[in-house]
């Protein structure tokens, strides 16, 4: 929503429905004198942004008092969708909340409105909570909103690759190390490929030896410690590549969700945590 009164005047040049979570962005709204069409948030018990349960009563009123301020959907969140039954709780409170408010004003045309629940994990996990409209988040980007449900099998595609190549190789004799800190020490000759991206790049510094990557679309490994601007890989899997040979770091080979569950994040942040000075390519 908007976070103060100047928002509101962009959002009425570009003619904005506006999600309001507190009493501060109505009154800005109602300061404006024009129509709004909003989505009213509450607080189910997420307990991030919301209008407080037991004052939905002061908010009808307020909505009864300001007709010029519709209301297109009263909406919540979940906290924990991903979770069998996870949004029991929440969707009662929720859904009893509205009832009272109804009973309280029942000729307000706000209390009619109609709902919007569903996170990502809650359309794929939670039928009764698809209600009118649903509010998909991470499965748009073909990333899992389950920790031990793939992309995969829940019928999604993956809409970011985060490629790069090869610019530079080593061999390694058994008792060498690479990368700083020494975390990895060759167990036997190795061939190692050098990789042009690093957490300067938004890739996570964390990720550590085993964390999948592809080389050439073939599968296989970092070693050793992630730098600033260069990964290392191990080529023993794909002893044909040189350099300049492609490396996927996440997208069609690599899902993005092994990537983070091995650097102990999920997909949400690696696609956040993107570096401005990463080329993109849009295809459509």
């Amino acid at each position: 929503g908007v976070f103060d009164a100047d928002d509101v005047k962009l959002c009425q040049q570009l003619d904005l429905t506006l999600v309001t979570h507190s009493f501060r962005q109505l009154q800005w709204l109602i300061d404006a004198k024009t129509p709004f069409s909003i989505f009213c948030k509450i607080n189910s018990g997420m307990n991030r942004l919301g209008f407080a349960l037991h004052d939905l009563p002061t908010l009808g009123a307020l909505l009864a008092q300001h007709p010029q301020l519709k209301v297109a959907s009263w909406m919540t969140h979940f906290a924990n969708a991903d979770l069998p039954q996870g949004a029991n709780v929440q969707q009662i409170a929720f859904e009893q909340a509205i009832k009272e408010l109804r009973v309280i004003h029942p000729d307000l045309p706000a209390s009619q409105a109609p709902f919007s629940l569903s996170n990502s994990a809650a359309i794929m996990n939670l039928p009764s909570t698809h209600a009118a409209s649903v509010r998909a988040g991470v499965m748009l980007y073909g990333a899992s909103p389950f920790a031990d449900v793939t992309a995969k099998a829940l019928g999604l595609r993956p809409v970011m690759q985060l490629q790069s190549e090869l610019i530079a190789l080593q061999n390694l004799v058994a008792g060498q190390a690479v990368g700083y800190g020494s975390t990895f020490t060759a167990p036997h000759p190795m061939r190692i490929g050098v990789v042009a991206c690093g957490y300067a790049d938004g890739y996570p510094r964390h990720a550590p030896t085993g964390t999948p990557i592809a080389v050439e679309g073939i599968r296989t490994r970092v070693v050793g410690r992630v730098s600033m601007d260069m990964l290392t890989v191990d080529l023993t899997p794909v002893p044909h590549a040189q350099r300049g040979s492609t490396v996927e770091l996440w997208g069609d080979f690599i899902p993005i969700d092994e990537v983070a569950a091995a650097a102990g994040t999920i997909g949400y942040e690696l696609m956040c945590a993107l570096a401005q000075r990463v080329p993109v390519q849009i295809h459509h």
